[in-house]
């Protein structure tokens, strides 16, 4: 593996691999064209940019997690590392617009803002503080959270790291083996999906947390199979086969979204899979790591958190903004500026917000 078992400066037990920042930055700019490039890749199934997410979070968690079992210190580094990485940014963001909406509402300028559903967040805020936005979205639709309603995507790994830790714990004292349970358990919630979809609606089943489990459960079962010397060998010839094709999966953005809520999620969380894996074994696949490693995609995936938050607020007022009525014209003008300004206040956030709470990290060192 590309990984070492050492700790390494802030006290964690994976070494970064440059190459899986790439893919993170693939990702966030997945999720950043959805966003900004309406309406013309609306057909399109760039919204997958999240389980390219879900797929890397999995996968990273899962061999973190693996790493540490059985260690005292176990839970408390592991929750405390994750809290100084997701809950300032995301907590701020909220306090920021649950403020503005306030404003808004009182003053009765909210339609002047493009944001007339501003009470709706006053009203369900507590969805929010409790990583809960994708439920109230599964039930009452996106403008139930609205101006902040992609949060719900960081609601499902929340809610993740939340048990899998506990889990994975209990498994790994018994006769069960991770691998197998971890392939059920993304099966079960695309089984779940696809029988919820037609019964209930397109809403529960995009954004209800039983139904987005497999990828998650899909990252993790690469970690597994990249944690055991055995199953690496015995998949080996997979994760070569996507080193050459890494472009594979990218042919189901095609999809329709109606594919993806039965079967395209899951069938693209195994191409994603597949991509982590060849990508982390460079020695393997060295194709695909090469190309991860360009600098555009490594700025992107170093601040991809803040842009991935940032791009659906600077993308729903832009969206407003028609220079031209010339629909591409106008679509270009919103790529550029969005981008611009959705990297910037990234780079701000990390500079002046992020970076300060992750020195936190080093108290809840591996050593």
């Amino acid at each position: 593996m590309t990984t070492r078992q050492a700790v390494n400066d802030d006290g964690g037990v994976m070494t970064r691999v440059s190459a899986l920042d790439g893919v993170r930055g693939l990702a966030v700019l997945l999720v950043f064209l959805y966003h900004a490039g309406q309406p013309l890749v609306s057909g399109l199934l760039l919204q997958s940019g999240v389980d390219l997410f879900f797929v890397l979070s999995g996968f990273l968690i899962t061999t973190i997690l693996l790493r540490t079992v059985g260690r005292d210190d176990y839970f408390r580094n592991f929750y405390g590392r994750r809290t100084a990485r997701i809950f300032p940014l995301y907590y701020l963001v909220l306090a920021v617009f649950l403020v503005l909406a306030w404003f808004a509402v009182r003053y009765g300028f909210a339609h002047d803002i493009g944001f007339p559903e501003a009470q709706n967040l006053l009203d369900n805020q507590l969805w929010g503080w409790l990583y809960q936005v994708n439920n109230l979205e599964a039930f009452y639709g996106e403008n139930a959270f609205a101006g902040l309603a992609h949060l719900w995507s960081l609601s499902i790994e929340e809610q993740f790291y939340l048990v899998w830790p506990a889990i994975l714990a209990v498994v790994s004292r018994t006769r069960v083996k991770l691998l197998p349970f971890c392939l059920v358990a993304a099966a079960a919630s695309m089984v779940f999906r696809c029988v919820t979809y037609p019964l209930i609606g397109r809403d529960f089943a995009y954004y209800f947390t039983l139904c987005r489990l497999d990828a998650l459960f899909l990252g993790a079962a690469g970690a597994v199979v990249l944690s055991d010397p055995a199953l690496r060998e015995r998949f080996r010839p997979a994760i070569n086969w996507f080193g050459r094709y890494w472009w594979a999966p990218f042919l189901l953005l095609l999809l329709p979204e109606q594919a993806g809520l039965y079967l395209g999620f899951t069938v693209m969380a195994i191409g994603f899979l597949g991509l982590v894996l060849a990508t982390n074994e460079g020695v393997l696949a060295p194709r695909p790591t090469r190309w991860m490693q360009n600098r555009f995609f490594q700025e992107l995936g170093k601040y991809s958190y803040a842009i991935y938050i940032f791009s659906l607020p600077i993308s729903r007022v832009a969206n407003e903004v028609s220079p031209s009525n010339i629909v591409l014209v106008d679509v270009m003008f919103r790529l550029v500026t969005v981008g611009i300004l959705s990297y910037g206040l990234a780079r701000l956030s990390w500079v002046c917000w992020e970076r300060p709470w992750l020195r936190l990290k080093r108290r809840f060192s591996y050593t």
